[in-house]
């Protein structure tokens, strides 16, 4: 997370006061960069809760199921620690001026829950997340503002359209992926018994970005001659798609990225909302 002022000089690309209050750099001195600073405070921020709350949970709990059919919570845990590893390999190899690598091509095996059957230690798993997400962290602070500018990863976003190859993405773009993964994944702990967040406590400046990146992506999810008007109430009404009777997603912000986003059961979906292909 590097800017430079001048040339040959570098320094942190999130100061001090935004790593302390997890906001937007601001103010007089701030000047417009490539290197994302809203969405690195946001990731920094979520990160900080995940860590958090992973502080608090037992052996009994990692155990216990999360709302991901067939997962664990120490399942989830184990795969936001394979993805700060996947990510931080990605920056590390944009620095290194190699050809970018996908952020998928690590060893599955470390990513299947079959493969980790739940006996890893509470306290294993959250000390693993700990030094994966400083890893991550350590290696975007390290990355120089021409690399931000031009460092691509590949990443699979667009199976919906037929294509199942990896396409490629900006760095700033894998920030934001990262901070999707941990607040969605957050969600699905399914730990509200013990603080952890539901879908009404998505902050504010995520539901932001995801709804820009998710909505824009909405047209090759429909179905051929289907199309759909988004009407959360507490933004900008929009429409997507081809059909002549578009299908009226009346909604909340937060209840309409749960449905965009796979986590709303069919039959909890009004029987009016169109079936989308999938997101990821």
């Amino acid at each position: 997370m590097a800017t430079e002022t001048r040339a040959g000089v570098r320094e942190s690309g999130l100061p001090p006061s935004a790593r302390a209050t997890h906001t937007t750099p601001a103010g007089a001195g701030y000047l417009p960069s490539p290197v994302p600073h809203d969405l690195l405070a946001g990731v920094s921020a979520s990160h900080r809760r995940l860590l958090a709350l992973a502080a608090a949970l037992d052996d009994a709990t990692v155990a216990r199921p999360s709302l991901l059919p067939g997962w664990t919570v120490g399942h989830l845990l184990r795969h936001l620690t394979v993805g700060a590893r996947g990510h931080t390999s990605l920056v590390q190899a944009a620095c290194a001026g190699a050809a970018p690598i996908a952020l998928n091509s690590s060893d599955p095996a470390a990513d299947d829950p079959t493969a980790h059957p739940g006996t890893d230690s509470a306290e294993r798993l959250r000390d693993d997340l700990a030094a994966a997400i400083a890893g991550l962290e350590r290696a975007w602070d390290a990355t120089h503002v021409e690399v931000w500018r031009t460092g691509l990863g590949m990443c699979r976003l667009e199976p919906a359209a037929g294509s199942r190859l990896d396409g490629p993405v900006t760095l700033a773009d894998l920030v934001f992926l990262r901070w999707r993964e941990v607040e969605i994944h957050g969600v699905d702990l399914g730990l509200a018994d013990r603080g952890g967040p539901g879908w009404a406590d998505l902050p504010a400046p995520y539901v932001d970005a995801e709804w820009d990146w998710t909505t824009a992506r909405l047209p090759e999810r429909l179905p051929p001659g289907v199309s759909v008007v988004l009407a959360p109430g507490d933004r900008s009404s929009r429409a997507f798609g081809a059909g002549p009777r578009p299908a009226v997603v009346r909604t909340s912000t937060a209840e309409t990225l749960r449905w965009l986003l796979g986590r709303l059961p069919r039959p909890a979906a009004p029987s009016g909302w169109p079936d989308l292909c999938s997101w990821e």
